[in-house]
């Protein structure tokens, strides 16, 4: 006979540990703390997860600034920061400007030439109101990604209660794990806030790191211990090279100039530095100056501005053609505050028309001048489809070469009086007239200043000395750091007015390596074949013959 059990025993799980309870009261009560610890942990995870989550689909925060259009983007890091990352050139900095498990991604999406120009020129305007956007834009993504990491956590841990739910038969938790899960979402999201905002070190910003991915590593990593020097360092380190030099010029152990000299500075090819105008004009100490052109990138309004101001009170006076790079704004303004601006047909005025002779008296010597055939005239100096050189032009340029040295040629020896200085922008029409020139039989002594080559040298073709200073600028202010300075200390006889002498002097900022080159021209202005020995160069640091070239 068998034997049948038809209601067995209640064996289910009862809170009270007592009767109807297979388990002691012990172990019941062990059994719920676990359940609840993993309650609990199961809660924090599903909250990070929906925080992480939230936060990489917050998406961007694009915004307008007066450098153009930037987005900022928040994403999760062990270590907090900054990034600023440039895709096209595939570099970057970093900051370490707060502590956190948060990185704020800066990436510039257009850009604003114009803008650049006047912050590098100091426009602290254009830095303060981009600074406010970007703190308004991080503030923006960083609040939607708390919010959104909030929501897709509510979201989740309503998921997961139901699964739990279910499996339990509690129906309780689906109210309350949601509600766990989002509150703890919200605890961390804020936690997190408040810790970047006490740790925020504006200072950080002073000091940027480099990143880079392939062979730009190396170049950036090299670079950026130049790009993080102050410009007051910069500034004082190139004053004390300069005048230091000034001084060994003048030092009796070198070949001296003969007695009875007109001293001038001859410059070029400033591209908007405007960190060496101060050294510049205290160097300059009253002197004429002599500016070859490219003052700035473009000669745009914004450059005319930071530029025109500092360069009128370089030296005693201030004599310019333009460059390449240069506009009729730009030159027009420069005319404006008085500096002497030499066109081929005359001097130019303030509201663009010309006047007077092409030749004119500076310090006793005759001297004109010739604009570059690229000076930019249109609307927009900024403009994309600007040519620059002849090389930008198609086939090379040799044509249109050709034709602005035969012009070019045709102006110089039709000038009346015949000057003893010309300003030629191009090295490579200076040399081609010169060469023309003495081709021709030309015996005045005549001295042409040139740039755009930002090579420092020196060309003699018979009784003409073609003068290259190099940049003054250092090729701008992107250039610094690996170009030197250059500069050239004229010296020019009374009787006659020829030049005697060239210092080629030229000068890291950053390091203070520096060179100085004297190169001796013989009285009567001529340098050749049978005038060598009185050509050759002394040096202050070391030969310079690698700087003078004479042509037969």
């Amino acid at each position: 006979m068998g034997l049948s059990l038809r209601n067995p025993p209640d064996t289910r799980f009862d809170r009270g540990g007592g009767r109807g309870s297979s388990l002691p009261p012990r172990r019941s009560r062990r059994r719920i703390a676990l359940a609840l610890a993993a309650l609990a942990l199961a809660a924090v995870v599903v909250a990070l997860t929906g925080l992480w989550l939230g936060i990489r689909l917050a998406g961007t925060d694009t915004r307008e600034t007066p450098l153009g259009r930037a987005s900022v983007q928040v994403s999760v890091a062990s270590h907090g920061g900054v990034e600023a990352f440039i895709p096209v050139a595939d570099w970057g900095l970093r900051f370490h400007a707060f502590r956190g498990p948060v990185v704020l991604h800066v990436e510039p999406r257009a850009v604003d030439r114009q803008a650049v120009i006047r912050a590098v020129s100091g426009d602290q305007h254009v830095l303060a109101g981009t600074e406010a956007q970007l703190r308004k834009a991080a503030a923006h993504v960083s609040i939607s990604a708390w919010l959104w990491g909030a929501g897709i956590a509510l979201a989740l841990g309503a998921l997961v209660a139901l699964g739990l739910a279910h499996a339990t038969r509690r129906r309780a938790i689906v109210l309350g794990f949601p509600v766990a899960v989002c509150s703890i979402a919200l605890l961390v999201g804020l936690g997190v806030l408040l810790r970047v905002r006490s740790t925020f070190d504006s200072h950080a910003f002073e000091h940027p790191v480099f990143y880079a991915r392939g062979a730009e590593l190396a170049q950036l990593l090299h670079a950026s211990s130049k790009v993080t020097a102050t410009q007051n360092g910069y500034t004082s380190t190139l004053a004390q090279t300069l005048q230091g030099f000034a001084t060994l010029l003048e030092d009796s152990t070198l070949q001296r100039v003969p007695p009875g000299n007109r001293d001038a500075l001859l410059v070029s090819d400033l591209h908007g530095n405007v960190l060496a105008l101060g050294p510049l004009r205290r160097y300059a100490s009253g002197q004429p100056i002599y500016f070859v052109g490219d003052f700035g990138q473009t000669g745009s309004a914004a450059e005319a501005k930071a530029l025109v101001p500092r360069v009128s009170r370089l030296g005693a006076r201030v004599v310019a053609v333009s460059g390449n790079h240069d506009s009729g704004l730009l030159m027009r303004r420069l005319a404006r505050a008085g500096v002497t601006v030499l066109t081929a047909s005359g001097r130019l005025r303030a509201n663009g028309s010309v006047s007077g002779p092409p030749v004119v008296r500076v310090d006793g010597l005759r001297v004109a001048g010739y604009g570059d055939p690229f000076e930019y005239h249109g609307p927009d100096p900024a403009d994309p489809s600007r040519i620059y050189s002849f090389a930008d032009l198609p086939g090379g340029g040799k044509p249109e070469f050709n034709d602005a040295e035969q012009r070019l040629i045709a102006w110089a020896r039709g000038l009346r009086p015949r000057p003893d200085v010309l300003m030629v922008h191009e090295n490579g029409l200076a040399q081609g007239l010169a060469q023309a020139l003495h081709a021709r039989g030309w015996t005045h002594a005549l001295t042409i200043l040139t740039g755009h080559d930002h090579v420092q040298h020196v060309d003699r073709y018979g009784a003409i000395t073609v003068a290259d200073a190099g940049s003054v600028g250092a090729g701008g202010v992107f250039g610094a750091g690996h170009t030197y300075i250059g500069l050239g200390q004229l010296h020019f006889g009374t009787r006659p007015p020829a030049l005697r002498a060239v210092d080629l002097v030229k000068s890291d900022p950053f390091t203070g390596a520096a060179q100085a080159d004297r190169i001796v021209i013989d009285s009567q202005g001529v340098c050749g074949p049978g005038a060598i020995p009185t050509c050759s160069p002394r040096s202050a640091t070391g030969p310079a013959a690698r700087l003078l070239r004479v042509h037969p």
